[in-house]
């Protein structure tokens, strides 16, 4: 006599919010029976490290050698950050349900512009001071979140892809430096003299 195995679903945002306002052995018996991996929170993604023990990978760094030592960090900080992307992305994938891929959006300012905003306007709009390869001053800051769409018509190419606004503002305010030197900024932290 064969029995058909009734199939359950369950709503994962639910399964999640069990999650988190479970005891420590309702906690352990959810991960052995739904798999370690559901109960990440993305947002507890604050290194790299971290995104490496997530995906369960080994974390690499690419040695600063040859006559182009800074490509070489570039190379490191876009590997970093596609690793966090990846992990923070989780199983959703890159995209959301609608094929849209979401990035951080840095804006840069030339030394004019930094001049004439004055110290205080740039702190107040978190504007950072950067020196970049060629030595020219200038600002950049996190502003917002895009997308990128997977139909033909792409309009933004950069790998660092989301599937949400909200990690891709994440990512672009948690890993700041780490986005800054993939571009090849060395961001210089100022205080506000009163």
């Amino acid at each position: 006599m064969n029995k058909e195995q009734e199939v359950i679903t369950i709503d994962k945002n639910k399964l999640l919010t069990t999650y988190r306002t479970a005891n420590n052995e309702q906690k352990e018996f959810l991960k052995r029976l739904y798999g370690e991996q559901l109960f990440i929170d993305w947002r507890d993604i604050t290194s790299y490290e971290k995104a490496c023990e997530v995906l369960g990978i080994q974390p690499r760094e690419f040695k600063e050698v040859g006559d182009r030592p800074q490509y070489m960090r570039m190379t490191n900080a876009l590997q970093k950050l596609l690793v966090i992307c990846e992990a923070i992305n989780g199983d959703d994938g890159w995209y959301d349900k609608n094929g849209c891929g979401y990035f951080p959006v840095f804006l840069l300012y030339s030394k004019q512009e930094m001049d004439n905003m004055g110290e205080v306007e740039r702190v107040s709009k978190g504007i950072q001071t950067c020196y970049t390869n060629d030595a020219e001053i200038v600002g950049v800051r996190c502003t917002f979140t895009n997308y990128r769409s997977t139909y033909k018509t792409a309009y933004y190419g950069f790998p660092l892809c989301l599937n949400s606004k909200e990690k891709a503002k994440f990512v672009g305010e948690q890993f700041f430096k780490l986005c800054c030197t993939c571009y090849g900024l060395t961001p210089k932290r100022k205080k506000i003299r009163h």
